[in-house]
């Protein structure tokens, strides 16, 4: 059975025992076999961190029958953060074995993607606590009023319900349909994209043509929060203006929209004469899907699309600091499977640079709190010249949540989809190896 086939019936058993999602705390703890792939050094730091969290993890048992809510939230995060510290090192240490050449790319990117989706789960649990710690804090109470209180069990049930009822994981502000709806009729008329012989159909500048899949998409999204938005551009008080404007908004084919929300491909700037519209072009960043048609009626493949410039409709164009933002975020998630210099030779501007329009589009500490909670490395070489400098910042703590919330918006959807693909596999090994114990066993007996 091939890979696809395995993936389809592990979805399809998935669906009928389990939910999509599991939200109910996990154990983080990082198999020998994976820290074993990092150097030495880094293998004997990551054992500090796990002897510190087993004494942490005794004291929280024995604590937890007669501990608070308060102090039971307090010692999570802080096994939360202690595994953060541990993934944080393994994930510098897994990249440092990969540009010795000690591991192949394969087994690196695998290592790495298991290491991602294990952060992002933690992540994910670590900002609830922060952003919802009174919410929580106030449902568990009412189980500490029990003789034996079971508050782990409890925390699991509120944090289930937590996530279920939120539109992202962190729990932003709601989106009203109405506004939601209003917003994407005005941009189909900002962009000029109804076609005149059918109003069905919208002018989509990527594919050069009308379809009647369009949609009006967003390139920063809603669920990365108003707050976060404004924070981040440097408008701490305008973070609903700047998501709902007509510059973050984009009319393309809604098959075209996925891709662009997971980062398969971006949009970046070509040179142009002073007083022109900006133009824009194509740039694939999800190489895997190269060959592949763009949608199964269209002979148009990935490829194909790979360097082409959009056409308009008229001069209005998306704002430089969104599609800015989408590039970073997208190049972020990338270049961590990669090795120094990838950036640069995949995408190849006239002028030498990756970016060919710079200007003061995204604050610099927020862009390095992201770039560390994205891949631990320094963005300074790919991203200085698109940063501003912030004097009204927050302090580099609520900097690194706000990135964490970002990080765990941006992800979670992907991370989602794999959870159980991936704990099938390892379930699948587990099995395998205990199918060789016993018949290990049942040799050794006969002998």
């Amino acid at each position: 059975m091939g890979r696809k086939e395995k993936k389809a019936t592990r979805k399809s058993r998935a669906a009928a025992s389990s939910p999509h999602r599991s939200y109910l705390p996990e154990n983080f703890e990082i198999p020998q076999r994976t820290s074993s792939l990092a150097p030495a050094t880094v293998q004997r730091e990551i054992e500090v961190l796990q002897d510190t969290l087993k004494r942490k993890s005794s004291q929280l048992s024995q604590e937890l029958g007669h501990s608070n809510s308060t102090e039971f939230l307090k010692a999570r995060k802080e096994l939360l953060s202690n595994h953060q510290e541990q993934y944080e090192l393994l994930t510098i240490g897994l990249r440092e074995s990969f540009e010795k050449g000690e591991l192949t790319k394969e087994s690196f990117q695998s290592s790495i993607n298991r290491c991602w989706i294990k952060r992002a789960k933690l992540t994910h649990e670590k900002v609830t606590i922060t952003r919802q710690q009174n919410g929580l804090i106030w449902g568990l109470k009412e189980e500490e009023t029990e003789r034996k209180p079971d508050l782990a069990a409890a925390y699991a049930e509120l944090l289930t319900q937590s996530f279920k009822n939120a539109e992202s994981p962190a729990g932003w502000q709601v989106r009203s349909e109405h506004q939601h709806n209003s917003w994407k009729m005005r941009l189909r008329d900002y962009y000029d994209a109804y076609d005149p012989s059918n109003p069905d159909y919208l002018w989509c500048p990527i594919l050069q043509g009308y379809d009647s899949n369009c949609v009006a998409a967003h390139i920063v999204p809603h669920s990365i929060g108003y707050r976060n938005a404004g924070y981040l551009f440097g408008e701490p008080d305008d973070g609903m203006d700047l998501i709902w404007s007509m510059k973050n908004g984009l009319i393309m084919a809604s098959y075209l929209e996925k891709q662009f929300d997971r980062g398969a491909f971006i949009l970046v700037p070509i040179p142009t004469q002073l007083n022109e519209p900006t133009r824009w072009k194509f740039v694939l960043m999800d190489e895997a899907i190269a060959p592949h048609r763009i949608v199964s009626i269209s002979p148009l493949t990935w490829k194909q699309l790979d360097g082409r410039e959009l056409q308009f409709k008229n001069n209005q164009r998306p704002g430089s600091r969104y599609l800015y933002y989408h590039y970073v975020s997208t190049l972020l998630r990338y270049v961590r499977f990669e090795k120094p210099g990838w950036a640069e030779k995949r995408i190849s501007l006239p002028t030498g640079k990756i970016w060919a329009t710079p200007g003061l589009y995204l604050r610099k500490s927020m862009l390095k709190q992201l770039a560390n909670v994205l891949g631990y490395f320094d963005a300074d070489d790919l991203f200085d010249e698109g940063t501003f400098e912030g004097k009204d910042g927050e302090t580099a703590q609520e900097e690194r949540v706000m990135a964490e919330e970002i990080f765990v918006d941006r992800e979670w959807p992907r991370v989602a989809e794999d959870i159980e693909e991936i704990r099938q596999e390892e379930q699948e090994e587990q099995d395998r190896r205990k199918g060789e114990d016993e018949e290990e066993e049942d040799t050794y007996r006969e002998a």
